[in-house]
């Protein structure tokens, strides 16, 4: 299963229903597989859900690594408009069977599982990427995570998800526990960095106070220094939310 998953994306692509070759669009790279692998072999989970199917490669490595004894649902609206159905044929093609779909929006469904008293040990986040829509599946994901229970993010490079990635890593029950791939950044972004933690060292007598209450959270912390200089990052619930009814912390 794994073979068939890896040579996927060594090759880039695969065959379709009518034989005919599909180059990958919107899949998770090896590295990325391999990333939540290890989330998966580290923190051992028997429910997982996963926001976002497409060609299916995401799926069929959460799908692998959890075995056959246990039950992954995922969450795509267009897999059978847009998507043609692919990602579920890939699942299939690897033998795998051991997953539910739900073909509806997450907004919809997240809701609902709640409402059901659902939980899930591990949960995979790539659907729609604006941060408003990404910020109303945590707020769900916060809710449906037992502690000890992961959560991880794909294409965490792009600004809305960063920013998500620091509004989480404030929260006291969340900690981060890694990232990996590429963190692209563009020459001008590269250029902006370095003038940020210039103008952060000349601020720093100002105090933290100060610093949050005039500086962006990007020049106070890098997203180095958080661990989420990555194209995928994971976190762990690590205790209840118990955050104030006013709680709230630069991001």
């Amino acid at each position: 299963m794994q073979q068939f998953v890896d040579s996927v994306l060594e090759k880039n692509g695969f065959n379709l229903e009518d034989g005919s070759w599909y180059k990958l669009t919107s899949a998770i790279s090896k590295t990325e597989a391999d990333f939540l692998r290890s989330l998966i072999s580290m923190s051992q989970p028997k429910t997982t859900l996963e926001i976002g199917c497409a060609e299916g490669v995401s799926s069929m490595v959460i799908c692998d690594a959890i075995g056959r004894e246990n039950k992954h649902t995922i969450l795509d609206p267009n897999q059978s408009g847009h998507w043609k159905n692919m990602g579920v044929n890939n699942l299939k093609k690897a033998g795998l069977e051991n997953f539910t779909l739900i073909e509806d929006y997450s907004e919809f469904v997240l809701p609902e599982l709640l409402r059901k008293g659902e939980q899930y040990d591990f949960i995979f986040v790539d659907g729609w990427h604006t941060f408003d829509h990404v910020m109303l599946e945590f707020f769900y994901i916060n809710r449906l995570l037992p502690i000890g229970g992961v959560v991880a993010f794909d294409d965490v490079a792009l600004i809305p998800l960063n920013r998500l990635m620091r509004y989480i890593s404030n929260y006291p029950n969340f900690k981060v526990i890694g990232s990996a791939g590429d963190f692209y950044e563009s020459p001008k972004r590269k250029t902006l960095d370095r003038i940020k933690k210039a103008i952060n060292g000349i601020a720093t007598p100002l105090g933290t106070k100060l610093k949050k209450e005039f500086l962006s959270d990007t020049v106070i912390r890098s997203s180095e220094s958080l661990k989420i200089n990555g194209s995928i990052a994971a976190f762990k619930k690590i205790a209840n939310d118990e955050r104030g009814w006013a709680w709230y912390e630069s991001f």
